[in-house]
């Protein structure tokens, strides 16, 4: 499998999680509209749009490579040292790996703030965040986590006067 093929069917799966996503999971699991503001649907249906439409234009692009007949010639280098390229770049590629190194995370920050409570999965997730982008001193991450749950916290409790999630123990 070519690295466009790989990458167009990650594309398609994108493509097909964001419709999943804007006709069965945003509807069925957004709470009702309380009649002022905005609606609760509104960030999560924007961001889910942007994510579609920028992996459609990734699929287009694919496309029209494609047509106009571009491949990567085997052991052919992405860096060529010559200076002839072949119009691919690293540039737009997705890396399962490395993306699922944050979506796991952010999964189980989901997960964590539901049973042990949102001070302790925020935590659990800005080390782990921190250390998959490569932060490896333990100070620093600590002293980032701890600064930027203590913040939220404060901002969502006492500022905007937002129930935090506790642990649910029964």
């Amino acid at each position: 499998m070519t690295r466009i093929q790989r990458d167009t069917v990650a594309y398609l799966l994108i493509s097909a999680f964001c419709i999943l996503m804007l006709t069965w999971g945003i509807p069925n699991y957004t709470p009702p509209y309380p009649g002022y503001g905005v609606s609760p649907a509104l960030v999560p249906n924007v961001s889910i749009s942007v994510i579609l439409l920028m992996s459609l234009l990734a699929l287009l692009r694919n496309t029209v490579t494609r047509l106009k007949g571009k491949t990567l010639p085997p052991g052919e280098s992405e860096f060529p040292e010559n200076g002839q390229t072949t119009g691919f770049t690293q540039i737009g590629r997705v890396k399962l790996p490395h993306l699922l190194s944050f979506m796991v995370p952010c999964a189980l920050l989901v997960i964590g703030i539901e049973y042990i409570g949102y001070v302790p999965a925020a935590l659990l997730f800005m080390l782990a965040i921190q250390y998959v982008i490569g932060s490896r001193k333990i100070v620093q991450p600590v002293i980032v986590s701890f600064a930027a749950v203590a913040v939220l916290y404060v901002t969502m409790r006492y500022g905007f006067g937002v129930p935090v999630p506790g642990p649910q123990l029964f």
